[in-house]
């Protein structure tokens, strides 16, 4: 029987809790960050692993005319990335 490591299962308990776009058109839309987090502990570990607490990341999209507003309110957070190009976004917008 297999079994799945704490930070495979905190990985996979914050990426649901983060909005993702990827490869698409945003035009005239209005994109918001209004999470609350507190508590919270994202962790990575390996290489190119992301942590994305509470937030919205849109990644190789096309991003007009749109209005964009991070209204997330953080308190007592830890995000740790561990590993060559890893990231952490606590209640942030990521547009990359």
């Amino acid at each position: 029987m297999k079994t799945l490591s704490i930070a495979t299962l905190v990985v996979a308990a914050v990426l649901s809790s983060s909005a993702f776009a990827e490869g698409s058109k945003i035009e005239g839309s209005t994109i918001t960050n209004a999470s609350s987090n507190t508590g919270n502990l994202g962790l990575a570990i390996g290489k190119g692993s992301a942590v994305n607490t509470g937030s919205i990341a849109i990644k190789g999209s096309e991003v007009k005319g749109s209005t964009i507003t991070n209204a997330s309110s953080n308190t007592g957070n830890l995000g740790l990335a561990i590993g060559k190009d890893s990231t952490v976004n606590t209640g942030s917008i990521d547009i990359k």
